[in-house]
């Protein structure tokens, strides 16, 4: 599954909506449905905090044994994960600036409902 396609997806089907009158859509279904979308990615992105604190963890031990303990599989391991460590932050702080995207498109929702 690509995330970032489904949350751009679900993005352009939200803002496709609120463009709509109050009278040709049910808002409150589009609330339910954002605020499922939520929970699901609000579960994505603590996994992947938990992934990267794991993997940030691992890469802390990895440097202190190569500093007791060098060799080449060391520092290519420390380079391993050095490499996914940044990777997990990179697409950790995608999901959290997406779901507070959200958070905005989800305000808008209940200023349409209020109408």
């Amino acid at each position: 599954m690509n995330i970032k396609k489904y949350i751009k997806e679900h993005e352009n089907f939200v803002k496709e909506k609120l463009n709509l009158t109050s009278e040709n859509f049910n808002f409150k279904e589009l609330k339910r449905i954002h605020q499922q979308k939520i929970e699901y990615m609000q579960h994505e992105r603590l996994i992947h905090l938990l992934v990267t604190l794991f993997f940030a963890l691992y890469l802390l031990l990895s440097i202190c044994f190569t500093a007791f303990k060098p060799g080449f599989e060391m520092f290519f391991l420390v380079i391993l994960l050095f490499v996914l460590v940044v990777a997990y932050v990179i697409h950790y702080f995608f999901l959290e600036n997406s779901i507070q995207n959200w958070y905005k498109l989800m305000d808008e929702i209940e200023k349409k409902i209020k109408e």
